[in-house]
Protein backbone atom coordinates (compact mmCIF):
# COMPACT_ATOMS: atom_id res chain seq x y z
CA UNK A 1 0.00 0.00 0.00
CA UNK A 2 1.33 3.44 -0.95
CA UNK A 3 1.72 6.27 1.55
CA UNK A 4 -0.85 8.32 -0.37
CA UNK A 5 -3.34 5.45 -0.10
CA UNK A 6 -2.80 5.29 3.70
CA UNK A 7 -3.28 9.06 4.00
CA UNK A 8 -6.48 8.93 1.91
CA UNK A 9 -7.76 5.96 3.94
CA UNK A 10 -7.05 7.85 7.19
CA UNK A 11 -8.91 10.92 5.90
CA UNK A 12 -11.92 8.81 4.94
CA UNK A 13 -11.86 7.11 8.36
CA UNK A 14 -11.51 10.49 10.13
CA UNK A 15 -14.58 11.82 8.30
CA UNK A 16 -16.53 8.67 9.15
CA UNK A 17 -15.54 8.90 12.83
CA UNK A 18 -16.43 12.60 12.87
CA UNK A 19 -19.95 11.72 11.75
CA UNK A 20 -20.23 9.01 14.44
CA UNK A 21 -19.20 5.93 12.47
CA UNK A 22 -18.55 3.22 15.01
CA UNK A 23 -17.26 0.75 12.44
CA UNK A 24 -14.71 3.34 11.22
CA UNK A 25 -13.62 3.86 14.82
CA UNK A 26 -13.23 0.09 15.24
CA UNK A 27 -11.06 -0.03 12.10
CA UNK A 28 -8.84 2.78 13.39
CA UNK A 29 -8.57 1.02 16.74
CA UNK A 30 -7.57 -2.23 15.07
CA UNK A 31 -5.14 -0.46 12.73
CA UNK A 32 -3.26 1.67 15.31
CA UNK A 33 -3.71 -0.03 18.69
CA UNK A 34 -0.56 -2.19 18.56
CA UNK A 35 1.64 0.65 17.26
CA UNK A 36 0.51 2.95 20.05
CA UNK A 37 0.73 0.23 22.69
CA UNK A 38 4.33 -0.72 21.92
CA UNK A 39 5.31 2.91 21.68
CA UNK A 40 3.78 3.60 25.11
CA UNK A 41 5.37 0.44 26.50
CA UNK A 42 8.80 1.73 25.49
CA UNK A 43 8.23 4.73 27.78
CA UNK A 44 6.54 3.11 30.76
CA UNK A 45 7.88 -0.48 30.81
CA UNK A 46 4.58 -1.40 32.46
CA UNK A 47 2.03 -3.16 30.23
CA UNK A 48 -0.95 -1.98 32.30
CA UNK A 49 0.10 1.65 32.25
CA UNK A 50 0.87 1.46 28.51
CA UNK A 51 -2.57 -0.03 27.84
CA UNK A 52 -4.22 2.68 29.97
CA UNK A 53 -2.54 5.40 27.91
CA UNK A 54 -3.64 3.81 24.64
CA UNK A 55 -7.21 3.44 25.91
CA UNK A 56 -7.21 7.10 26.98
CA UNK A 57 -6.10 8.14 23.47
CA UNK A 58 -8.94 6.24 21.82
CA UNK A 59 -11.46 7.53 24.36
CA UNK A 60 -10.36 11.09 23.58
CA UNK A 61 -10.56 10.39 19.84
CA UNK A 62 -14.17 9.24 20.20
CA UNK A 63 -15.16 11.92 22.73
CA UNK A 64 -13.82 14.79 20.62
CA UNK A 65 -14.61 13.24 17.21
CA UNK A 66 -16.83 16.17 16.19
CA UNK A 67 -13.80 18.50 16.38
CA UNK A 68 -11.66 16.44 13.97
CA UNK A 69 -10.31 18.28 10.92
CA UNK A 70 -11.39 17.08 7.47
CA UNK A 71 -7.87 16.45 6.15
CA UNK A 72 -6.55 14.94 9.38
CA UNK A 73 -3.77 12.37 9.37
CA UNK A 74 -5.07 9.93 12.00
CA UNK A 75 -1.64 8.38 12.47
CA UNK A 76 -0.02 11.75 13.27
CA UNK A 77 -2.95 12.79 15.42
CA UNK A 78 -2.89 9.58 17.48
CA UNK A 79 0.89 9.56 17.92
CA UNK A 80 0.99 13.26 18.85
CA UNK A 81 -1.88 12.80 21.29
CA UNK A 82 -0.12 9.82 22.82
CA UNK A 83 3.20 11.67 23.14
CA UNK A 84 1.45 14.55 24.91
CA UNK A 85 -0.42 12.20 27.23
CA UNK A 86 2.79 10.31 28.06
CA UNK A 87 4.62 13.55 28.84
CA UNK A 88 1.73 14.73 31.03
CA UNK A 89 1.60 11.37 32.81
CA UNK A 90 5.36 11.41 33.46
CA UNK A 91 5.16 15.00 34.71
CA UNK A 92 2.23 14.16 37.00
CA UNK A 93 4.01 11.07 38.33
CA UNK A 94 7.12 13.12 39.05
CA UNK A 95 5.00 15.72 40.85
CA UNK A 96 3.34 12.99 42.96
CA UNK A 97 6.73 11.43 43.72
CA UNK A 98 8.12 14.80 44.80
CA UNK A 99 5.12 15.38 47.09
CA UNK A 100 5.43 11.90 48.63
CA UNK A 101 9.16 12.44 49.19
CA UNK A 102 8.50 15.80 50.80
CA UNK A 103 5.83 14.33 53.10
CA UNK A 104 8.12 11.45 54.03
CA UNK A 105 10.98 13.81 54.83
CA UNK A 106 8.68 16.02 56.86
CA UNK A 107 7.28 13.10 58.84
CA UNK A 108 10.75 11.65 59.48
CA UNK A 109 12.12 14.99 60.65
CA UNK A 110 9.13 15.46 62.95
CA UNK A 111 9.69 12.21 64.79
CA UNK A 112 11.08 12.32 68.26
CA UNK A 113 13.32 9.27 68.56
CA UNK A 114 14.27 10.01 72.17
CA UNK A 115 10.63 10.09 73.24
CA UNK A 116 9.86 6.89 71.30
CA UNK A 117 12.84 5.13 72.90
CA UNK A 118 11.72 6.16 76.38
CA UNK A 119 8.17 4.97 75.74
CA UNK A 120 9.44 1.61 74.46
CA UNK A 121 11.67 1.22 77.51
CA UNK A 122 8.70 1.98 79.77
CA UNK A 123 6.56 -0.64 78.04
CA UNK A 124 9.40 -3.15 78.33
CA UNK A 125 9.56 -2.53 82.10
CA UNK A 126 5.80 -3.06 82.39
CA UNK A 127 6.02 -6.31 80.40
CA UNK A 128 8.90 -7.60 82.51
CA UNK A 129 6.95 -6.67 85.65
CA UNK A 130 4.07 -8.82 84.44
CA UNK A 131 6.31 -11.74 83.48
CA UNK A 132 7.98 -11.64 86.91
CA UNK A 133 4.57 -12.26 88.52
CA UNK A 134 4.19 -15.58 86.66
CA UNK A 135 5.33 -18.86 88.18
CA UNK A 136 8.89 -19.85 87.15
CA UNK A 137 7.56 -22.56 84.79
CA UNK A 138 5.13 -20.14 83.09
CA UNK A 139 7.86 -17.47 82.87
CA UNK A 140 10.16 -19.91 81.13
CA UNK A 141 7.51 -21.10 78.66
CA UNK A 142 6.28 -17.56 77.99
CA UNK A 143 9.81 -16.27 77.28
CA UNK A 144 10.69 -19.24 75.07
CA UNK A 145 7.52 -18.69 73.06
CA UNK A 146 7.53 -14.86 72.81
CA UNK A 147 11.21 -13.95 73.00
CA UNK A 148 12.89 -16.98 71.43
CA UNK A 149 10.12 -17.69 68.92
CA UNK A 150 9.93 -21.41 69.66
CA UNK A 151 6.73 -23.31 68.96
CA UNK A 152 4.93 -25.58 71.46
CA UNK A 153 6.60 -28.74 70.19
CA UNK A 154 10.10 -27.26 70.42
CA UNK A 155 9.42 -26.01 73.95
CA UNK A 156 8.04 -29.38 75.06
CA UNK A 157 11.13 -31.15 73.72
CA UNK A 158 13.52 -28.63 75.28
CA UNK A 159 11.85 -28.70 78.71
CA UNK A 160 10.85 -32.36 78.69
CA UNK A 161 7.14 -31.54 79.15
CA UNK A 162 4.12 -32.78 77.27
CA UNK A 163 2.91 -30.53 74.48
CA UNK A 164 -0.46 -30.18 76.24
CA UNK A 165 1.27 -28.91 79.38
CA UNK A 166 3.14 -26.32 77.33
CA UNK A 167 -0.09 -25.21 75.62
CA UNK A 168 -1.94 -24.99 78.93
CA UNK A 169 0.86 -23.06 80.71
CA UNK A 170 1.30 -20.65 77.80
CA UNK A 171 -2.45 -20.07 77.53
CA UNK A 172 -2.66 -19.22 81.24
CA UNK A 173 0.42 -16.97 81.04
CA UNK A 174 -0.99 -15.16 77.98
CA UNK A 175 -4.36 -14.62 79.65
CA UNK A 176 -2.64 -13.17 82.73
CA UNK A 177 -0.40 -10.91 80.62
CA UNK A 178 -3.36 -9.54 78.62
CA UNK A 179 -5.13 -8.55 81.82
CA UNK A 180 -1.93 -7.19 83.34
CA UNK A 181 -1.11 -5.06 80.30
CA UNK A 182 -4.71 -3.81 80.08
CA UNK A 183 -4.49 -2.68 83.70
CA UNK A 184 -0.93 -1.31 83.78
CA UNK A 185 -0.42 0.00 80.25
CA UNK A 186 -3.90 0.49 78.87
CA UNK A 187 -3.18 -2.04 76.12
Amino acid sequence: MLVSDIINEDRILARAIKSGGKSAFALVYKKYHNQLYFSALSYFKDPCQAEDVVQDIFIKLWTFRENLKENLSLKSFLHTSMRNLILNTIRNNNTKLAKHTQILQWSESGRNYVEETLILEEYEKIIEGGISQLSPAKQNIFRLRTRSGLNNKEISEQLGLSINTVKFQFSNASRFMRGYLREKAGI
